[in-house]
């Protein structure tokens, strides 16, 4: 029985028909994922020191919990797509999988970062701060995650047949 996520109907005849090499993509995937790891990484330490300014806990802040699963969540889907990327570099098929998977998790985390960080700013009391960009950077990622799941699904390794047959 197929997965819907990991081998979605339009992946025998995608709507844009590109010839991309699963090899080579998983490489740039594997790279962007550890440069995304580590980033994710620092955005962590950072949500972890949001509501203390010089020691002093911000008022009404609490803790941004949501901010911080969705930022751990975000961590370890960039791992998992790192991973997957590297075994689809090796030529190991499954990696697709793990890239797939990790890009829905990314995609999850992405949605909870969101949710926390606008609770995080109202509960700091700061009106609109944030909101803005908060919504415009998950619309870009959210367009990055579906690009990229796009490319892993109708990529082929090498020996498989071509979606255009070369001129």
């Amino acid at each position: 029985m197929a997965n819907a996520l990991t081998d979605p109907p339009f992946a025998a005849d995608p709507p844009v028909k590109l010839n991309v090499n699963a090899k080579i993509l998983g490489l740039v995937i594997g790279i962007i994922a550890i440069i995304g790891a580590i980033l994710s990484l620092i955005g962590l330490l950072a949500a972890f020191g949001a509501c203390t300014i010089l020691g002093q806990t911000i008022g009404g802040c609490g803790v941004p919990i949501l901010w911080l699963l969705g930022a751990v969540i975000q961590v370890v889907a960039y791992i998992l797509g790192a991973v997957g990327g590297f075994r689809m570099y090796q030529l190991n098929r499954e990696g697709k999988n793990n890239v797939v998977y990790g890009l829905a998790l990314g995609f999850l985390g992405t949605i909870v970062y969101l949710i926390g960080n606008i609770i995080f700013y109202a509960g700091i009391s700061v009106i609109g701060a944030g909101y803005g960009g908060a919504i415009v950077g998950v619309i870009i990622d959210l367009i990055i995650i579906f690009i990229f799941y796009y490319l892993v699904v109708i990529s082929r390794f090498p020996g498989e047949a071509p979606l255009v047959p070369s001129a």
